[in-house]
């Protein structure tokens, strides 16, 4: 019983040297955590919607320009159509309609001589339009009479090997001439490059206001896509744009897509994923808002979307950010935290034997000596007095009663 008793003594004091700091760093590591936590959450919060934002405004800006670019050169169009037909010869390469057969024939090329001339000072325009803009990869004018005019006359040969190209069929001529303003197209495979892309177009009309043609600028999607995708936003995420019905025109996926130039491409759409927290968000993206938000995946991870409409095209851009992306700081203090306390119990443990040691050692001398006393043994060395507290007082103490029992016990005898 007596060890027992003196073990758990030790046991004890080891115990509350070792939980003592082990409790107080746990209680300060939990709340540094925590507050890092937050810290890092908010942080991010306020620095993707910035990104986004700014992301969001720059594209505004470039498709303003394009737009007003086309517009210009509709202008211009205008002009030379309102103008008396230049006097000049027929250098650049045009494409002619298709007959059923081919593009253009000898009567075409003769009914249409002056409105070909027009369409050499158009095509000279729109070559000075493109080569100073990045964003631009094609810029045409397409006619009533079905002739067009590119910016690059490679383009002619490329779309002369296919069959049945109608320029007056094409979804960015049909829209608008519909709605008699400039337009943005939604996604389509572009007949020249086979790739997607999205159209800004405009209508052309002569001095008695009689539509001649649609002028239009292509931004292949491939451009927005690596420009979007290049985004330093500091974290493992993915971006994506939708327009105004929740259709996908940017993602990391959508180029893999196999595309055909004369069939409708069709995306995915935000708004009809299984996931009712994320429909919910793009439902606001396709409703112009910006913001940033949160949505939990059928594995219980948690996503952040950052997102801010692009007012010009009508659309949206987004990005997707996992939360343990964003908390990797926080898990790596988390883990020096986890590593100290490691080191601290394996310190604290030691000292606690020491120190346990040093207060119960003599308990344990003075144990054994009352326990040789208690079974009539007087012949008993004293105790050595190796401290000076309280302990050491006691022990001094437990010697002079061993002599004066030794003293008492040979009296007797």
């Amino acid at each position: 019983m007596k060890s027992r008793g003196i073990t758990s003594i030790k046991t004890r004091i080891t115990l509350i040297l070792v939980l003592l700091p082990l409790i107080s760093l746990a209680v300060v590591g939990a709340i540094a955590i925590y507050e890092n936590q937050n810290s890092l959450l908010s942080q991010a919060q306020s620095n993707l919607k910035q990104l986004i934002y700014e992301k969001a405004t720059g594209y505004d800006y470039i498709f303003e320009r394009i737009q007003q670019e086309v517009q210009s050169v509709s202008r211009y169009a205008q002009i030379v159509y309102s103008a008396p037909a230049p006097n000049a010869d027929l250098k650049r390469r045009l494409l002619l309609p298709w007959t059923g057969k081919g593009y253009g024939n000898d009567q075409i090329k003769k009914e249409d001589h002056t409105e070909m001339l027009r369409l050499q000072r158009i095509g000279e325009v729109l070559e000075a339009v493109v080569s100073n803009n990045p964003y631009i990869t094609l810029g045409y004018m397409g006619t009533e009479t079905g002739i067009t005019v590119f910016n690059d006359e490679k383009t002619v040969g490329v779309i002369e090997t296919l069959k049945g190209f109608e320029v007056r069929k094409r979804p960015w001529y049909i829209k608008a001439k519909q709605l008699k303003k400039p337009i943005w197209t939604n996604l389509y495979v572009d007949a020249n490059t086979k790739k997607l892309t999205v159209t800004c177009a405009a209508p052309v009309y002569n001095a008695a206001g009689r539509l001649v043609g649609i002028t239009g600028f292509d931004v292949l999607l491939d451009t927005i896509r690596y420009d979007i995708m290049s985004m330093r936003i500091g974290y493992t995420g993915s971006s994506f744009m939708i327009d105004r019905q929740g259709r996908v025109i940017v993602s990391s996926e959508i180029s893999r897509k196999n595309t055909q130039w004369n069939a409708i491409y069709k995306s995915d759409n935000f708004l009809k994923t299984q996931n009712n927290e994320f429909n919910r968000i793009t439902g606001r993206m396709v409703n112009g808002e910006a913001g940033i938000e949160s949505y939990s995946t059928a594995d219980r991870k948690v996503y952040y979307v950052a997102y801010a409409p692009i007012t010009t095209i009508i659309s949206s851009i987004g990005i997707i950010v996992p939360r343990g992306q964003i908390l990797k700081p926080v898990e790596a203090s988390g883990k020096l935290i986890i590593v100290t306390l490691a080191l601290i119990i394996i310190i604290a443990l030691g000292f606690g034997i020491i120190i346990s040691n040093r207060i119960t050692r003599p308990i344990e001398e003075l144990t054994i000596t009352v326990d040789k006393v208690s079974r009539g043994l007087t012949d008993v060395e004293t105790i050595p007095i190796k401290r000076m507290d309280e302990i050491g007082t006691l022990t001094k103490s437990f010697n002079r009663l061993m002599e004066t029992v030794s003293v008492l016990m040979k009296e007797k005898e």
